[in-house]
């Protein structure tokens, strides 16, 4: 087994912006050896429990998370541009208390928070924060913002915010997509190269781990293309466009040969991963039906006999005297009802 592990990972529940499927993904990151990877779907957890299914039933260990978005201000401002979207936050669920946390945050994304996406704010992460472990996540997250187009300052505050939730549990995650293809995007690997440099001074001033990703998209290289078809039917532009959004065509599962050249100068990065994995504990997401509890009223022991006095009543109720076809398809019904314990 090979000691990398991919954390940052879209399958295609990262609606047109992902083009991994799961079964597919699985069976490669067991063809290479790896003995974990993670799903961190655009703001959604659609794809958790087949994920999660499959990863075990290959011997793969699933390590359940999102990549969410943090409101800039708060999730109950929803009027400026700075409103859409948000930051960028990677959250990866450690035990069954942080699996509870994660389907909370995500819930209250979209029930609360939605405005263009699905957005939590810290008030959110600090009452739901227990049992997970967050990583900065790519070129848009906080801390990535504040170094590119704000201020260092600003890159530290966002950092201890962060560090003051997490603990040892926060990760600084770097990427680097070096690309020469001319169809590619090559703008994102010097800005990438620029946060590197900042995170590794700010790992060694706040003692915060440095973790290396590859934002997977799509499974194989070769997949590329077809990838850059998703994101023009995503954004709805023309494939000659020369204005339209384009990735660097370097977000494939590579191996963790490929992933120890390209950070050759950082092999930290790569190996602090395995330290995470082993963070997380095996949980089971199947249960036992939870069946509601009816307190039976007065004068009645048996849920069969009050299930049916009331379904006579009702019945009663609707059409007057009961026709022998009535009684017998009630009672049929009941039956079956009984049967099956579900009164």
């Amino acid at each position: 087994m090979t000691s990398f592990s991919h954390l940052h990972v879209h399958t295609q529940y990262s609606i047109l912006d992902g083009a991994s499927n799961i079964t597919h993904l699985i069976d490669k990151v067991k063809s290479m050896g790896m003995e974990a990877v993670a799903i961190t779907d655009h703001g959604n957890m659609f794809g958790v429990k087949e994920f999660h299914a499959c990863a075990l039933k290959k011997g793969i260990k699933p390590v359940i998370g999102c990549e969410i978005y943090v409101a800039k201000r708060s999730i109950a401002e929803m009027t400026g541009k700075e409103d859409r979207s948000g930051d960028h936050l990677i959250l990866l669920a450690k035990n069954m208390t942080g699996y509870k946390n994660l389907v909370k945050l995500v819930s209250l994304a979209w029930i609360k928070g939605f405005y263009y996406k699905p957005r939590i704010d810290k008030e959110l992460l600090s009452r739901y924060k227990d049992g997970l472990i967050a990583s900065s996540a790519c070129l848009a997250g906080e801390i990535q913002n504040e170094i590119l187009y704000g201020t260092m300052a600003g890159a530290e505050e966002a950092l201890k915010s962060y560090q003051e939730l997490f603990g040892d549990d926060f990760y600084l995650e770097i990427q680097r997509h070096e690309t020469n293809d001319p169809e590619a995007d090559r703008t994102a690997f010097p800005l990438q190269q620029k946060v590197i440099e900042a995170f590794r001074k700010l790992s060694a001033k706040f003692s915060v781990k440095i973790i290396a990703t590859n934002d997977v998209h799509f499974i194989n290289a070769e997949d590329a293309e077809a990838h850059d078809r998703l994101i023009c039917i995503n954004t709805a532009k023309d494939i000659d466009d020369p204005d339209r959004l384009r990735y660097s065509r370097q977000e494939y599962l590579k191996s963790e040969e490929e992933m120890r050249i390209i950070f050759s100068d950082i092999p930290e990065a790569v190996d602090n991963v395995s330290e995470l994995v082993a963070k997380i504990e095996k949980y089971k997401l199947d249960h036992d039906p939870i069946m509601p509890d009816f307190e039976l009223p007065e004068g009645y022991t048996d849920k069969d006999k009050y299930l049916r006095d009331l379904t006579y009543q009702g019945a009663k109720e609707r059409w007057g005297t009961l026709t022998d076809e009535q009684r017998e398809r009630i009672d049929f019904e009941l039956d079956t009802i009984a049967k099956m314990g579900f009164p």
